[in-house]
């Protein structure tokens, strides 16, 4: 039985690292809900999105992360944009392919850096892409969840193929000896339902929904 998302508790943590299957199944979507639901709970957040790509060029030619903006409103975080998301790149390509065409280098322990939180705030932590896309110069995403050893929360989008997608990530999490604390179903259109009813079957992982209109 999957759960409603709004039953998903942060618990003892002192974080998440919010990763998926794969990009587009709606990270950032998810994560912000999770992170609206944990401050009117009283849970003080500092959302995190250490490297962003596929930014958007404004008037005075600085970057905008989108994903970090929604982390920021979700959370209803005072922190500024530049520290929610440090690394920022406009090439809509993985963050690791967009750093060789800036020539830049950013590393695991710079991510790594860039995710700890003031007075010991409650890190959301988001990747970009899924769990074995590549990162930054020298990792990917599952060596960041490895070095912040945080609980993992994993999204699923609803559709054709998930089932594979999913249980791949989630032996890729588990083969990292990374706690696996919660798969969230995500509903990525009005058609997507119905995909992932039978992923109960193959982990003892609590499973939520996440509707399209939710």
């Amino acid at each position: 039985m999957h759960h409603p998302i709004s039953e998903l508790k942060a618990g003892p943590h002192t974080g998440f690292f919010v990763t998926g299957t794969d990009t587009d199944v709606g990270k950032t979507f998810v994560a912000a809900k999770i992170a609206q639901q944990f401050t009117a709970h009283g849970l003080k957040i500092s959302p995190r999105k250490p490297i962003a790509s596929g930014c958007i060029v404004q008037t005075d030619g600085s970057l905008l992360s989108e994903d970090a903006l929604q982390l920021q409103k979700g959370a209803q975080s005072q922190e500024s944009l530049e520290v929610i998301c440090p690394y920022q790149f406009e090439p809509a390509l993985s963050p690791q392919s967009a750093l060789e065409m800036a020539n830049v280098v950013v590393t695991i322990k710079d991510l790594f850096a860039a995710c700890q939180t003031p007075n010991q705030n409650f890190a959301l932590v988001e990747g970009a892409g899924g769990f074995l896309s590549p990162l930054c110069t020298d990792g990917q995403n599952r060596d960041l969840a490895t070095a912040l050893n945080l609980p993992v929360i994993l999204i699923v989008a609803d559709k054709l193929g998930c089932l594979n997608h999913a249980l791949l990530s989630i032996e890729a999490i588990e083969s990292a000896g990374l706690k696996l604390h919660a798969i969230v179903v995500n509903q990525v259109n009005q058609d997507s339902f119905g995909f992932a009813k039978d992923l109960e079957k193959w982990t003892e992982t609590p499973i939520y929904s996440c509707e399209f209109d939710s």
